[in-house]
């Protein structure tokens, strides 16, 4: 659902930007410090690799199976791994609907002060940006269960006999569930 949302928003916006404004015509929104700019951006982030299209329409349809395919085992994540997910495929698909259509990404929002600006983006390269540091803040400041390991202790440590049964890795008994000794 998020990623549906951020496409819609994404390419909404975008077609009002297309038809209000011509190319690189620019309207202040919050003074100088915020504007839109009209831009057509055939590269990657930052107007990286320009003319490039055809690669990025491959790494962002790649990224958006891989991210479906993986639908089951997201599914069983946090919320906020959820939505951290359907951030970066929303945004993956809005400026790949962009580059199917348009053979560019539009581009139209241009922050900064005087002549310091950061490169033009839209709504769907915010959506990745903010999925991308959603998963990053999580890998990095998640809580850990005691002892430091990602599952909690409850590794599988094998038995003696090589069997593999771990019910004592985290000191339960290992008496079978449900019998009277």
């Amino acid at each position: 659902m998020t990623a549906f949302i951020v496409v819609l928003a994404d390419q909404v916006v975008k077609k009002v930007v297309t038809s209000v404004m011509e190319l690189g015509e620019t309207v202040d929104v919050l003074g100088t410090v915020a504007r839109f700019t009209r831009t057509s951006n055939t590269g990657a982030a930052f107007g990286m690799l320009r003319g490039q299209s055809l690669v990025f329409i491959i790494v962002s349809a790649a990224a958006s199976i891989a991210i479906a395919a993986s639908y089951r085992h997201i599914a069983r994540l946090r919320a906020l791994e959820q939505v951290a997910f359907g951030l970066i495929m929303g945004g993956a698909l809005g400026n790949l609907v962009d580059r199917i259509r348009l053979g560019a990404v539009v581009d139209f929002i241009n922050i900064g002060i005087g002549d310091l600006r950061w490169p033009y983006f839209n709504i769907a390269d915010s959506a990745i940006t903010i999925g991308v540091a959603m998963l990053a803040f999580h890998i990095l400041f998640r809580p850990r269960p005691e002892g430091g390991s990602a599952t909690g202790g409850r590794e599988s440590q094998g038995s003696a006999d090589g069997s593999g049964d771990a019910r004592a890795a985290d000191g339960a008994s290992t008496e079978p569930a449900g019998e009277d000794r």
